[in-house]
């Protein structure tokens, strides 16, 4: 069964299908049956101005047509225990997944991508787009970007491809690849072969040398194909899907390893579609004064043998601010006090907005005194303190590799990872030469890591 869908976008999470085209061959002995069936779709949301002019499908055109809803049973009966064909079929088939489920239908199908079978046949002659395949076949490209269009061109292709392979070449092709797990259209063919049942991190390259995406995984293998066997589910990895082209991976021994190396190639590397862990200049921990009112102080310009004297760290002073507001609030703290509210409550002996709808016991106002709110202040901040480092210099905590052979040494001084060695001779030179920056992300991961570990796993070093 050969399907192509027009669509409002490209997230089948976010946007709706608004045509769908069929060509289906039944096979009888010599015998083939062909029927078509197409129809547009009500999405329920207006079709950009850009997606009207590529598939010329109007709000217009579709404002009458019956909603996928509507469409649903009978399309669900249609498509049932069929081969589902199309270009860039992830693509095709996330949509009607999607559009599915919202109607309430578990809807699963076996799926063949042209693109794929396409490079399978012909690895060395791209590109493998559908215009450049009509190009190529010299097959006839009636209303493309229509779904029936698109459909007919991809049932011509496999024609055509019958002809110059013959039936037998062809079916031992379309049978090793739907034996084969998904995988996106434009990867070469056992590029994932080679990567392993390991803890590590892996990058995804687009077409040139920056990556897109970087990666963790206790399981790399598994994470790798878990993005594209579940691609029609998240917009995030429909578009992964589409883009990468080239896949490398770093084994580590533990999973401590593989955040640490994570979280330093995606601030160095600066992936397009990695955002959480994305170069934080703004990170910011909170002091006290000498009032114990709460200062906001850049975690680049704290003093290693200082961090234990601030609390945090916060992703940003405004996220400080809010967690001491929020602090505040449940706890009856003053805001006017902690000199945490606007210029309009300022004046002397006037109450806090929180006094007034009983959210502050009044320090504002002199019914708690400052050194009681200050204490109270202090003691509601103790848990999110910085610990003081509880070394006497550098250690190395050793991570290996659960029923392997792989043993690393994750170098850390004073809350900031010095990087990973392969024997205790590297673990001290990196501990007397490499510089002591600190980074909030990876010292959360240490601060996680090292309390928790068992004590012959942490090895003091000289350095």
């Amino acid at each position: 069964m050969f399907v192509d869908v027009e669509t409002t976008g490209s997230s089948p999470a976010r946007e709706r299908v608004t045509e769908v085209g069929i060509v289906t061959v039944e096979t009888d002995g010599d015998a083939q049956r062909v029927t078509e069936w197409s129809s547009l779709v009500n999405p329920g949301v207006p079709i950009p101005p850009e997606i009207q002019w590529l598939t010329g499908i109007s709000n217009e055109m579709v404002r009458a047509a019956p909603s996928f809803a509507e469409l649903a049973e009978a399309l669900y009966d249609r498509l049932a225990d069929a081969v589902f064909v199309a270009h860039n079929a992830r693509f095709d088939y996330g949509f009607l997944k999607a559009e599915f489920a919202r109607a309430g239908y578990d809807w699963r199908a076996a799926t063949l991508c042209t693109v794929r079978l396409s490079r399978h046949l012909y690895p060395d002659r791209g590109p493998h787009s559908l215009d450049a395949i009509v190009e190529r076949f010299g097959l006839d490209g009636e209303q493309r970007h229509r779904a029936l269009g698109d459909a007919r061109v991809l049932w011509r292709l496999i024609q055509r491809l019958r002809q110059r392979h013959g039936e037998a070449e062809l079916a031992a092709a379309v049978d090793r690849l739907l034996a084969r797990p998904s995988t996106p259209p434009a990867l070469p063919p056992g590029e994932l072969e080679a990567i392993p049942h390991a803890p590590g991190v892996y990058l995804f390259y687009g077409a040139n040398a920056q990556p897109i995406y970087i990666g963790k995984s206790v399981d790399l293998k598994a994470r790798v194909l878990g993005h594209f066997a579940n691609d029609h589910a998240s917009g995030a990895d429909l578009r992964l899907s589409q883009e990468v082209q080239r896949i490398e991976w770093e084994q580590t021994a533990g999973e401590t390893g593989a955040l640490l190396r994570e979280a330093e190639l995606v601030k160095t590397r600066l992936p397009a579609h990695n955002i959480a862990l994305r170069r934080r200049r703004s990170q910011v921990f909170v002091t006290l004064d000498a009032e114990a009112r709460p200062c906001f102080v850049p975690a680049a310009t704290v003093a290693l043998e200082r961090l234990h004297e601030h609390y945090g760290p916060f992703s940003s002073r405004p996220g400080a601010r809010r967690f001491l507001q929020e602090l505040a609030a449940e706890h009856g703290l003053c805001l006017k006090t902690m000199k945490l509210e606007g210029r309009s409550r300022a004046a002397a002996g006037a109450p806090c907005f929180n006094h007034q709808i009983r959210r502050c016991l009044g320090a504002c106002v002199g019914a708690e005194t400052t050194e009681a709110h200050a204490a109270r202040l202090r003691e509601l901040l103790e848990p999110h303190r910085v610990p003081a480092w509880p070394y006497a210099g550098a250690v190395a905590l050793v991570e290996r590799e659960a029923g392997g052979a792989r043993e690393d040494l994750l170098v850390f001084d004073r809350w900031c990872w010095l990087g990973t060695a392969r024997s205790l001779d590297a673990a001290g030179r990196l501990a007397a030469t490499a510089p002591r920056v600190f980074d909030a992300d990876l010292y959360r991961i240490a601060r996680r890591a090292l309390p928790t570990a068992d004590a012959s796993a942490v090895v003091e070093l000289a350095g």
